[in-house]
């Protein structure tokens, strides 16, 4: 390497290492020790941990979506693995995805459908055969809606602890379903602070797949991209949601000349770019419910390789600062709540409401729990984010929303 080389390749390092973009290998590295692969369409595949399956990159999160134009278009654009759950849009999410891929004539062992039973609603049940009777209801009901005799990925939903996993009805559960072959592999989901949850699974080796937050506002979170790394090793497939975080209150942070990154293309690729130079995730599933930002995520799936203009929005400071307003559901401001509110779920119902405008999975968020009429009843909030995530304000924006 001559000295001007050297000199570039050092200056490009240094800006690398301060926006948190090590050890994120290009896409040539990637072709070189062979976890992704093209295919004839154009597109990246991997392999889906030990599930051997390999699918494109970039996936279809169905959740907000509900033109069932928009899910045909995503089938003929390449993808093949399609997200949902039980409590979408009340099972019309699943329905459509059902209905499209039947007008499509698809045939089965060409897509692959992952759900979610959802049992959050059910906090007070104890009785462990309630609770399965509950779960195999809801999931019987998914094959229905989807008109399928079995779901390839099932799914409990928004764990957020190793118990609930573990619980030996559930490992009971999922292994009858796949003797039976109505599903394929078991996963679970979760919205909460998961290095040690999902390590503690990549241990214990019974879950085949896990659907898990990641975004750039995670880059220097080590913890969470080691134990990531760490479930990969182990054979665990990982799926990323939350990929491009994008919430209109970063807008407030930013000086104007920085407003242009909100106006195309170059945020949303970006931070996608960015969560699936991971290796170890297999594929992402982002919410797009447009047709522009379906081709914007098309353009990712088939090439890695950052723009000048990506660059250098993940690389400013001021960018970074504002994403840092993004909530990792981490938990370290519940200590700051004397009433025992569940923070991180109230700032997960917010972006449901305003980053996703469904107001819908707000509620659905939030049924069955008494945080927000405890929150009108206190007179100051208390609790900080060591983030910077303005709790009191956003608790405030999404009361009205549930009258």
């Amino acid at each position: 390497m001559n000295k001007s080389s050297r000199r570039r390749f050092l200056a490009s390092s240094a800006g690398l290492i301060g926006a948190g973009l090590t050890g994120l290998p290009l896409l040539a590295e990637t072709k070189k020790n062979d976890l992704s692969q093209r295919s004839t369409t154009g597109l990246i595949y991997r392999t889906l941990g030990r599930t051997g399956i390999r699918v494109p990159i970039v996936s279809m999160g169905v959740m907000n979506a509900s033109n069932p134009n928009l899910v045909k278009e995503a089938w003929k654009s390449g993808i093949r693995h399609f997200d949902s759950a039980w409590i979408y849009q009340n099972g019309n999410n699943e329905l459509m995805i059902g209905r499209v891929l039947k007008e499509l004539q698809v045939h089965r062992e060409d897509v692959i459908l992952a759900s979610k039973v959802f049992l959050h609603d059910k906090r007070g049940v104890q009785k462990e055969s309630e609770l399965k009777e509950i779960f195999l209801e809801r999931f019987h009901q998914s094959l229905e809606r989807l008109q399928t005799n079995y779901i390839d990925i099932l799914y409990l939903h928004d764990v957020s602890d190793a118990a609930q996993v573990n619980a030996p009805w559930l490992l009971d559960t999922f292994s009858e379903l796949k003797k039976s072959k109505k599903i394929r592999w078991a996963g679970f989901s979760t919205h909460s602070y998961w290095p040690e949850l999902v390590k503690d699974a990549a241990d214990k080796g019974f879950y085949d797949v896990i659907l898990l937050s990641l975004n750039y506002s995670m880059s220097h979170d080590t913890a969470s991209l080691e134990a990531m790394n760490y479930a990969a090793a182990k054979g665990v497939g990982l799926v990323a949601m939350k990929t491009q975080c994008q919430q209109a209150w970063y807008k407030e942070n930013l000086p104007a000349e920085l407003q242009k990154f909100y106006e195309g293309k170059i945020m949303h690729t970006a931070l996608l770019k960015w969560v699936l130079r991971h290796e170890s995730i297999a594929t992402a599933v982002p919410g797009f419910t447009t047709f522009q930002q379906l081709e914007e995520d098309m353009v990712v799936a088939a090439n890695l390789e950052y723009t000048a203009d990506e660059l250098k929005f993940l690389t400013d400071h001021n960018v970074q600062l504002a994403l840092n307003a993004n909530c990792r559901f981490c938990g370290k401001c519940l200590p700051g709540c004397p009433h025992n509110v569940h923070i991180p779920t109230l700032m997960r119902a917010h972006m449901y409401a305003y980053a996703y405008g469904n107001v819908h999975m707000t509620r659905q968020t939030l049924s069955g729990q008494k945080e927000l009429e405890t929150c009108t009843q206190c007179n100051e909030c208390t609790a900080q984010c060591i983030n910077n995530v303005p709790i009191a304000r956003r608790i405030k924006e999404i009361i009205p929303l549930l009258s």
